[in-house]
């Protein structure tokens, strides 16, 4: 029989071993904590194989492999070093994608032109409207200012002034119409011309569209994503798109 002794020393020394293993499997390991911009969105593939979003994860320590990627952002591929016991920082920084560069340049322009497209016609119209009232005006006074001449050439008895009447006001006064009755047709038909136009014009912003975003990042991003299966299995994902016209 083994006694008390011995019973003793071989729970010491399952004891002494099962610390080891973990002091062991403790040096093996390190978390790594993430600082990603933009900060709330980012994803990463560790290893090629988990698709992740945690701020600080344990690995073993050594270099693993990762691919960065967030909404509107360029993939990011990098070596991160896992120090086993210890914490380490690391900051990752996306930049913007071509695809996004080139999205937001054509928006950009697309509101502009939206923006003058929605308030330049009409403004044009109003102007236009404005003017013509204006030379409508002037025309009607200068009919008044010549029939008020003509009744004073019919009544008037003084021969210096039916002289200057006949010879002067009165011709400068149907010159004055005249003028005044070629500017509101001019005026009255742009105007027209410009309700029309901006009519049609507002009649075909109905029908344009506004640029949009493919994120092609997020495809190539998403054809990374290694998906578990049973016992350690899997396989990968492939994202890609076909265009159905």
């Amino acid at each position: 029989m083994i006694g008390s002794r011995g019973i003793g020393r071989g729970i010491l020394f399952a004891g002494c071993m099962v610390c080891l293993a973990l002091t062991g499997a403790a040096q093996n390991t390190g978390k790594l904590r993430i600082f990603c911009e933009p900060a709330g969105s980012c994803s990463y593939i560790v290893d090629g194989k988990h698709r992740l979003t945690d701020r600080e994860i344990t690995l073993m320590e050594g270099p693993h492999t990762f691919v960065f990627w967030a909404p509107e952002r360029r993939m990011h591929d990098t070596t991160l070093v896992v120090v086993a016991g210890a914490t380490t920082e690391a900051r990752v920084q996306l930049r913007y994608s071509e695809e996004y560069i080139t999205y937001r340049h054509r928006a950009d322009r697309f509101t502009r032109n939206d923006r003058w497209v929605q308030y330049g016609p009409p403004l044009i119209t109003v102007s236009a409207g404005v003017w013509s009232g204006v030379s409508i005006a002037r025309a009607m006074k200068a009919r008044k200012d010549l029939d008020a001449l003509s009744d004073e050439y019919n009544t008037s008895t003084y021969p210096a002034g039916i002289i200057e009447l006949k010879n002067e006001r009165i011709p400068d006064a149907n010159k004055e119409l005249r003028q005044a009755r070629t500017m509101a047709y001019v005026s009255s038909g742009v105007f027209v011309a410009s309700a029309a136009v901006s009519y049609l014009i507002h009649q075909r912003r109905r029908t344009r569209t506004a640029p949009i975003f493919e994120d092609k990042e997020k495809l190539r991003f998403d054809g990374l994503v290694w998906m578990p299966g049973a016992n350690n299995a899997g396989t990968w994902a492939m994202g890609f798109t076909l265009p159905i016209r």
